[in-house]
């Protein structure tokens, strides 16, 4: 039996953990906080699993009674590997801080929560 003609094609094989999830499955697979030197700056890395539509992810750094300090809010993100710096009015970083993440979408509400404790760095 002859092979039909025409163009290979290239199948990608994936990991079965990176396969696009749809709305209720997506999950932060990480969350880390570098706070930076000079007290009021915080570097966040997060990782999300693959999705098939884009979450929102909000951030609310919180200090041990629970006020907030700083919060962002990304809006239908295009990527699962985010960096970003979040600020911190210098004066409030004293001592340990918690870093609320969560994941949303509009029409499914809230998929994934994480909550990062860490200690702020004074000069």
């Amino acid at each position: 039996m002859a092979m039909p003609e025409g163009p290979p094609v290239d199948i990608p094989l994936v990991e079965p953990e990176d396969v696009p999830r749809p709305p209720q499955d997506v999950r932060l697979r990480e969350v880390a906080v570098a706070p930076r030197p000079d007290g009021h700056r915080l570097r966040v890395s997060l990782r999300l699993t693959p999705f098939l539509e884009r979450p929102n992810v909000d951030l609310e750094v919180r200090d041990p009674s629970g006020e907030y300090l700083a919060s962002a809010t990304i809006v239908e993100t295009t990527e699962p590997d985010l960096t970003l710096t979040l600020h911190v009015r210098p004066g409030l970083t004293d001592g340990s801080m918690t870093l609320v993440t969560s994941v949303s979408y509009k029409e499914h509400g809230m998929v994934d929560r994480r909550e990062t404790s860490f200690t702020a760095i004074q000069e």
